[in-house]
């Protein structure tokens, strides 16, 4: 058996889309190297046997259909291949559902951390994967997540406040008209594996010796490498109260960055011009976290509190799946339509770290006990050569 792989590349969104159209374009023209061949350089079957159309045979016993394939192809017929997918993800936060304002005047919350689940997120995925040997290959690939963004709006007669005792101690966190929470997240991960890989090719069932020869090759590989993954993040209270207008805000910013080994497997089953194929993947992580806040200002209660930072460590879990569709439109270019979950745990998330005491050495602490899962559908092109 023979295997191959996805793959991630680069860190902003314009850079990513940018590599990931001048990879496609620069292995188009890059010659085939190593022990399998692609369709195109391998020696032609006799005219009796395959006709007009490449994939297609004239009937064939077993034996001599397998021994057409052995003489014709290997399996896999790559030894290079490169992916782009675009990723359209729906996020959901683990991060409790705390209280962010109250009605004054019921004692009620009106607005949780939970109100700011942000929404639909875009991205791209990009990998770059070669075989070796016959049992050995390497990847590298990135993965970006951009846009996802939350918002929560509540307005009130004058009526609003923040969670005391910080809502009480500065003078435009109470008797609010308007707070307004937004919430920023993106997502960069990057990837490096080995992988050792088997693949067999047979001809498909009830096909050989009833009407024509169809070619299968079905792979499955084992892959371990290096992952890096970093979340960054931003929250912020804006608070409108008075006449005029008086706004003051809340800003906390938060990274946490992932380092760790991962294990994973891959299968991939082509036919004809279909395939499909499957990932999954698991990374225990050592974790960073920072976070810093902005200071806090009230236009008659004058500076409550000064810009805070704080830095951690810890451990995290990144897991992921995927499940994909592959139609071969040439014998190298394919279309790709699939499905992708992920979770990491261990994260500082922006929301989780607003304070509200007052006390000395608040803001300072560090929560990193949140998490995040995103789930949704992948669009792409994949060339192997």
């Amino acid at each position: 058996m023979r295997l191959f792989g996805h793959l991630k590349t680069a860190p902003t969104q314009v850079a990513a889309v940018a590599s990931g159209l001048l990879i496609l374009l620069v292995v188009a023209g890059a010659p085939a190297v190593g022990r399998a061949a692609s369709y195109d350089d391998v020696p032609a079957l006799p005219e009796e046997v395959i006709g007009a159309d490449p994939f297609d045979a004239a009937p064939l016993a077993d034996e001599a259909c397998m021994q057409q394939l052995r003489q014709c192809c290997c399996c896999p017929s790559w030894n290079h291949y490169a992916i782009f997918d675009v990723l359209f993800l729906q996020r959901n936060n683990q991060i409790g559902d705390r209280p962010l304002v109250f009605n004054a005047d019921t004692g009620l919350p009106v607005m949780s951390t939970q109100d700011l689940q942000p929404g639909l997120g875009t991205g791209v995925r990009l990998f770059y994967g070669s075989l070796l040997t016959d049992r050995y290959g390497w990847e590298v690939g990135y993965t970006g997540i951009y846009g996802m963004f939350g918002e929560a709006v509540v307005n009130g007669p004058d009526n609003l406040e923040l969670p005391p005792p910080l809502g009480l101690a500065v003078n435009n966190f109470n008797d609010a008209e308007q707070v307004r929470a937004t919430y920023w997240s993106t997502l960069n991960i990057a990837e490096a594996n080995i992988f050792c890989y088997d693949c067999c090719e047979e001809c498909g069932p009830n096909w050989c010796g009833l009407t024509r020869c169809k070619r299968n090759c079905h792979c499955i590989n084992w892959l371990a490498g290096f992952i890096w993954a970093g979340l960054d993040e931003s929250a912020n209270l804006n608070v409108l109260c008075c006449t005029p207008p008086e706004p003051a805000n809340y800003t906390v910013r938060t990274s946490t960055n992932y380092f760790g080994g991962q294990i994973g497997m891959r299968g991939r089953r082509e036919w004809r011009r279909w395939a499909v194929e499957g990932w999954w993947k698991t990374a225990l992580c050592g974790t960073s976290a920072y976070q810093s806040a902005d200071p806090i200002v009230g236009t008659i209660s004058g500076v409550e509190r000064d810009a805070v930072s704080a830095r951690t460590g810890g451990v995290g879990f990144i897991g992921s799946l995927n499940g994909t569709l592959i139609y071969r439109i040439t014998n190298h270019w394919g279309l790709r339509a699939g499905y992708n979950f992920y979770w990491l745990t261990g994260a500082a998330l922006a929301p989780a770290q607003w304070d509200f005491n007052t006390v000395a050495g608040a803001g300072t602490g560090i929560n990193d006990n949140g998490g995040l899962f995103l789930q949704g559908a992948n669009l792409g092109t994949e060339y192997r050569w």
